[in-house]
């Protein structure tokens, strides 16, 4: 199961491992306002794939039927250029590094003036911009911060203008221009009674790396056929459904979503061969928390201010349209999602 979780936190991630290219450290150099910009990006994508891949037909309208589907899905919502930088204004702490490369832009050369605003600079939080790649952007390029200026006065009356100047942080694309955020889950469904089918995705919680740590996931969904209610068929099968999942990755982030949607199909075909259009509108929300240490050097160097928030998803709601192919016991499907963060989907699954 170890070895399961990491080749599907791999495929998450498009191969790049968390363990060798430590997100903690990334954002370590990152305020939560800076930071908040920077992985919005992947927010959207995960609440946009946790919400995909559920729903390949509508159940039948039977009271009672045996109808067992265990596979896999896999879903990948697509990134754009609009999405792999930013620029915003934030509150930002410079560590000491970046304070003396702004001491040193205001030409301040004797050694208690510059120890002096370097203390008054490192101990604050200033009104800056902040623009770069986010965390699917370049890793060639970092995130900017622009200092806007500022006057510091000492007990003697001194006073030092330290004018702006653009500092590069340490922080740079993540994901390197990642097309696409990829995310795969086992998926197992059953059905049917009275019209309803329950569909579940789970995998064990698992340390997959002592610096990672615990990846879990879990989900659940029903869909329901109120035609099984009615005493005269619709030429259709349709179904009600609702969806949601929640997925932890160590101590960095945890994400979950949600999803409440219509959908319809039509099976064209015998039983052991036959093709399943389907179409369906949802309205969905997701929401991701990010935890993590931020390193500033007051009031001692390296000190750790511990950050923690939450982001919505971007996607409210979606169209999806897509077809699956029976082939005897096997089952293939693919859709796609026209919403704000679009979504291509696919599913096998072995039928009992």
């Amino acid at each position: 199961m170890k070895k399961l979780c990491t080749i599907l936190l791999t495929f998450m991630f498009a191969s790049f491992t968390l363990a060798q290219n430590d997100l903690q450290t990334t954002l370590s150099s990152l305020s939560s306002d800076a930071a908040k910009k920077y992985v919005a990006p992947i927010t959207s994508s995960f609440g946009a794939n946790l919400n995909s891949g559920w729903v390949h037909k509508a159940p039948s309208a039977k009271i009672f039927g045996v109808d067992i589907e265990i596979g896999v899905v896999a879903m990948a919502t697509m990134f754009g250029d609009e999405q792999k930088s930013f620029e915003s204004s934030a509150k930002f702490r410079f560590n000491r590094a970046q304070a003396e490369v702004l001491v040193d832009n205001a030409g301040i050369t004797n050694t208690i003036a510059r120890e002096f605003v370097i203390g008054e600079i490192i101990k604050q939080d200033f009104g800056v911009k902040v623009s770069g790649p986010t965390i699917v952007g370049s890793k060639k390029d970092f995130v900017n911060v622009e200092f806007q200026g500022a006057t510091f006065t000492n007990s003697f009356g001194q006073s030092f203008n330290i004018p702006s100047k653009e500092i590069a942080t340490a922080a740079t694309g993540f994901l390197d221009e990642l097309p696409a955020a990829p995310l795969g889950a086992p998926q197992i469904s059953i059905g049917t009674i009275y019209g309803t089918m329950a569909s579940f995705r789970y995998l064990p919680s698992v340390e997959v790396d002592k610096d990672l740590g615990k990846f879990e996931y879990f989900g659940f969904g029903l869909q329901h056929n109120p035609s099984a209610w009615l005493p005269i068929p619709l030429p259709i099968d349709v179904s009600l459904a609702y969806f949601t999942q929640s997925m932890k990755v160590g101590k960095i982030f945890e994400a979950s979503a949600t999803s409440f949607g219509l959908y319809a199909s039509k099976r064209i075909g015998p039983g052991a061969l036959n093709i399943t259009p389907y179409a369906g509108f949802a309205m969905e929300s997701s929401e991701i928390t990010i935890q993590y240490d931020y390193i500033v050097d007051y009031p001692v160097p390296n000190t750790v201010l511990p950050v923690k928030f939450k982001l919505k998803g971007e996607n409210s709601s979606r169209f999806v349209i897509g077809a699956a192919l029976k082939l005897a016991f096997l089952n293939l499907n693919v859709d796609y999602s026209f919403a704000k963060f679009k979504t291509i989907s696919g599913g096998l699954a072995f039928i009992i």
